[in-house]
């Protein structure tokens, strides 16, 4: 009987360990895969929609539970055998490897690898780690951090405490009033450290399993962090534990299956470019992880995300209303139209009114600020009086502008009128409280008295006419008087049909420069202007306000070196008084302001130097934490700011915007059945494939083939709905379109010659699939070839100006420095019958710029076709 009960114990701790191991299974293959070789001191994050994990490529990482830093300093400790010194990750870190569901970080020594896979499932409050390993000795694998148990900035607590339950083989964390608890450990976890049950310890917490070599082809070794933002009892959190430990296949696959819905069930574009084509699949999955569920607030966009340190700020972890409209004209641009709405309903939960969310000081007190829209709100709004004990929650006045061109650009790309009704109030409490800011009647918002514009700091500051603004004020007109209409408004039609030209007046009166030849930043209250070149002039030229031909010469000139660097593009001329590289408004580059300046740039027909900019700036994707977009840059140099977040939402959409609305030309307007494709392709690409455009119920996806004279256009369309088409591609300077056919059969066309470029135009109704064909004869042709900016080089690239066509002569106006020879590529370059400020060799243009000093240099090349 003794020898049976012995035997039914070991039985029973045998069956412990192995009910406890996860069995390995196999990874998701993804074509959108970055590997290289880890930077230790990188960024790396992943992130869901209620937690999120931020750290570095040496495996170190702070995790964030929102709105809770539950701990930071997490990494992994090794030892060989019986060896008491460990082997720190950190230092045999070699590889690491992304895709937008999970990140490996390869760990290899001269006995074991490791590999630490990643993961957020995307819709719980926790992390899952697996931990893949080969060993050829028995190995102890020691993770270890350092609990916090803070909430987000501003908010402050005391009282935490951390222990370890054996029961579940993990640490909790909580604090005295237990607002939220939190688990990290594993199911195979043996503790090493017995915090004081009253406070934490100076030094990480430990726990430990041990790995023997005939093991470790068959499972995963797993280690969760998981719990609760609110208050709630200890066993739902220790339910939540044991389901995802329990589970972790399961939600592995579920959030593979987000992001590849995400993928799939949005705009895709395939093109010739491998980096291109990740860039913008990155791209998108970057601006979805910006949708945050906080447990008390709701869901939001919050601006971006950063490790914080010792602190309580994960970069601009909370949500930004002014970030979330401009984030919102990317994610409508590829069809991302729920995420859109979701983001908008939050903001306007917290538009200003009478007494909310900011209280009167009085019952006398007049509400001067109602309809005003939100600049920013933590997430710790709840533990803190958010609105009421702090002073940042509507200090820009832009925001409120920005509410309205995204709520607008949103109607017109869904049709979604039901959801415009209801937000009508909405809608007219912002116009009005816009509209209560023009102190002179010029049909312009001021910013005195409204708040902050574009930049928060400086000389620049202190300016009543803000072009950014004002302009934003006037798209909003522009887009109120079209909801009106469908709302069924007739006195707010009619308002706004009448100040609309008012304002597009006062825009071009007060702005305009024509001695410089373009747009002022903005202007005192007496319209004295700021003559210094800064870039946010271009943020209105992506609106059909200004004059065309004013904007063509302000692309111009802001397509000159002061302004374009080899990495993106400065906000203010490195000619300015007031330039100065590393500060954040005053000469810096973001990818935020390629938003409007490339977008411009593609608008105004300036297709090399936009393609250009396009691609120097998505490279930062790449270069830094793999797959997100730092904040800012150096004027000067290639290299990120210390004082950079490094995964910023509006910088993503600054090459994503761009991509959509300028290269591809790409247009859903719900509101008229119409869908205008009007690509300005680079020369050298032969095909480009966009597919899953939606409008209504029905899909487009688009084949485009470009060979030899002639544009093969295939149209495949799944649903019943007819669709108006437009097909407005850009062909280079010199172009003759000679015929189109739809099906076989002649469809009339216009032809528009504009100073960078030819296009087409054509119209026809989409029924089923068509295939469009396009003759033209080609001109010689000019392209930018493949190049990377190194991290710390300095601004020495050539800068395209301008392309023109005229007796039969090709023009390009370029910069760049003398003594350096500059290449281009060249297309059907056997039509070249002389060439001036350059020399042709084996399809490449050879540029050398005279001189001696170090500085750009204007430069003519001439090119007479035969």
């Amino acid at each position: 009987m003794k020898k049976i009960k012995s035997i039914i114990q070991t039985l029973v701790l045998i069956s412990i360990p192995l009910l406890a191991q996860t069995p390995k299974f196999d990874l998701i293959q993804n074509d959108l895969t970055l590997t290289r070789t880890a930077q230790p001191h990188q960024y790396m994050d992943k992130i869901g929609t209620k937690a999120a994990l931020m750290g570095s490529e040496n495996g170190s990482f702070e995790m964030w539970i929102w709105p809770w830093k539950v701990l930071r300093s997490f990494d992994l400790q090794f030892f060989i055998g019986t060896t008491t010194q460990p082997v720190l990750s950190k230092d045999i870190v070699r590889e690491i490897s992304v895709t937008p569901e999970a990140t490996t970080i390869t760990y290899v020594y001269e006995s074991f690898t490791v590999k630490e896979i990643i993961f957020i499932p995307h819709n719980k409050p926790a992390a899952v780690i697996l931990l893949d390993v080969y060993t050829t000795t028995p190995l102890t694998i020691v993770p270890g951090f350092i609990p916090v148990m803070q909430p987000q900035w501003p908010a402050g607590i005391g009282g935490q405490f951390s222990y370890w339950d054996d029961g579940v083989k993990a640490y909790v964390i909580s604090e005295a009033k237990w607002r939220g608890i939190f688990l990290c450990g594993s199911p195979l976890a043996e503790q090493m450290a017995a915090p004081p049950a009253h406070m934490f310890a100076d030094n990480p917490i430990q726990f430990k399993f041990t790995v023997q070599p005939n093991n470790t082809s068959e499972n995963f070794y797993p280690i969760v962090i998981a719990g609760s933002p609110v208050n709630t009892k200890y066993d739902s959190v220790k339910a939540l534990y044991k389901d995802l430990t329990s589970n972790i296949e399961k939600y592995y696959r579920e959030t593979c299956d987000y992001y590849k819905n995400l993928r799939e069930s949005t705009v895709q574009v395939v093109t010739p470019d491998k980096k291109f084509n990740q860039a913008f699949e990155f791209g998108k999955a970057a601006l979805r992880n910006l949708m945050v569920e906080n447990p008390t607030l709701g869901k939001g966009l919050v601006a971006g995300y950063g490790q914080s340190g010792g602190g309580g700020r994960p970069g601009f972890a909370w949500y930004f209303g002014g970030d979330a409209f401009i984030n919102s004209l990317a994610m409508a641009s590829y069809g991302d139209y729920q995420t859109v709405k979701d983001a908008l309903m939050f903001t306007q939960k917290w538009q200003r009114q009478e007494n909310f969310p900011i209280r009167k000081k009085s019952k006398d007190e007049k509400p001067t600020e109602v309809g005003k829209m939100a600049h920013e709100l933590s997430q710790s709004n709840g533990l803190i009086d958010w609105w009421n004990d702090y002073h940042y929650g509507y200090n820009h006045a832009d925001t409120t502008p920005w509410y309205l061109v995204a709520i607008g650009n949103y109607f017109r790309k869904t049709g979604d009128v039901n959801f415009i009704k209801n937000s009508w109030k909405s809608i007219v409490q912002a116009y009005n409280w816009c509209l209560s800011k023009d102190s002179n009647g010029d049909g312009l918002m001021d910013l005195k008295g409204a708040g902050l514009g574009v930049l928060e700091f400086g000389a620049l500051v202190r300016i009543n006419n803000d072009m950014y603004t004002q302009g934003l004020w006037t798209q909003g007109i522009k887009e109120v008087n079209l909801m009106a209409k469908y709302v069924g408004d007739k006195e707010m039609e009619k308002t706004t049909a009448a100040l609309l030209p008012k304002a597009i007046s006062s825009l071009e009166k007060i702005f305009w420069m024509e001695d410089l030849g373009y747009y002022s930043f903005g202007a005192s209250d007496d319209v004295k202007q700021v003559r210094d070149k800064n870039i946010f002039p271009t943020s209105i030229m992506i609106f059909d306000l200004l004059d065309k031909a004013r904007c063509e010469r302000s692309v111009k000139n802001f397509n000159e070196s002061d302004i374009i660097t080899d990495w993106g593009v400065r906000n203010l001329s490195n000619k300015s008084s007031l330039y100065e590289p590393t500060n954040y408004n005053y000469g810096t580059v973001w990818g935020f302001n390629s938003l409007f300046a490339n977008s411009a740039q593609y608008k105004y027909h300036f297709n090399l130097s936009a393609y250009s900019l396009l691609r120097n700036t998505y490279q930062h994707a790449f270069d830094y934490g793999l797959g997100v977009f730092p904040e800012v840059f150096s004027g000067d140099i290639n290299t990120k700011l210390g004082e950079a977040y490094h995964n910023q939402g509006f910088c993503t959409s600054g090459y994503i915007f761009p991509m959509m609305n300028g290269l591809l030309g790409l247009d859903v307007n719900a509101l008229e059945n119409k869908i205008t494709f009007a690509p300005k392709l680079p020369m050298q690409w032969e095909w480009i494939n966009v597919n899953n455009i939606k409008l209504g119920n029905s899909v487009l996806y688009l084949s485009n083939k470009l060979k030899n004279g002639e544009w093969k256009l295939i149209v495949e369309k799944i649903g019943e709905s007819e669709i108006k088409f437009e097909f407005m591609p850009a062909l280079f300077v010199g172009t003759k379109i000679i015929s189109v056919t739809v099906d076989g059969k002649p469809i009339d066309f216009k032809v528009i010659d504009h100073e960078q470029a030819v296009q087409l135009k054509s119209e026809f109704t989409i029924t089923t699939s068509h295939e469009v064909i396009v003759k033209y004869q080609p001109s010689v042709e000019i392209y930018m070839l493949e190049d990377v900016t190194p991290i710390g080089a300095i601004n020495e690239g050539l800068k395209i100006i301008s392309q023109s066509f005229a007796d039969n002569k090709l023009f390009l106006d370029v910069e760049g420095k003398p003594g350096r020879e500059y290449k281009l590529g060249v297309i059907n370059e056997n039509l070249i019958n002389k060439i001036t400020g350059a020399r042709e060799e084996h399809g490449k243009l050879l540029i050398q710029i005279p001189g001696t000093d170090n500085n750009f240099v204007k430069h003519r090349i001439l090119i007479e076709r035969k």
